[in-house]
């Protein structure tokens, strides 16, 4: 899978990215959503992992911004915010994202939750 890993902690991501490199997959780690925007209008990607909240912009309004304009991967959004979901799970659900996980996660939290892409 081509996997843009999208996240504000620079540790996070390369540690994020490195462990889906070693499951076999093309991942690109982007540390804004303005970045990640940029990504994947320049690339397609089969999957997106990306922070709710980043200094820059908030996640849910990147994906709304590449969903409409069919630029959007399959989603998984991290948080380490999860008092904003249910503010932000109606718009979530409307453009189709899935899977929401917690910080601090478990890799095979996201593993999982990315089989269940397929």
């Amino acid at each position: 899978m081509r996997i843009l890993v999208v996240e504000d902690n620079h540790i996070l991501a390369k540690i994020l990215a490195d462990h889906l490199a070693a499951q076999g997959h093309d991942v690109v780690p982007a540390f804004e959503g303005r970045l990640a925007s940029i990504f994947c209008r320049q690339r397609d990607f089969d999957a997106i992992v990306i922070d709710l909240v980043m200094p820059d912009v908030y996640g849910v309004d990147v994906l709304e911004a590449l969903h409409a304009e069919h630029r959007m991967p399959q989603a998984i959004v991290i948080t380490g915010f999860p008092e904003l979901l249910e503010e932000v799970s109606p718009r979530l659900e409307a453009i189709g994202v899935q899977a929401v996980i917690a910080k601090p996660f478990s890799f095979s939290e996201v593993d999982d939750a990315l089989a269940r892409l397929h």
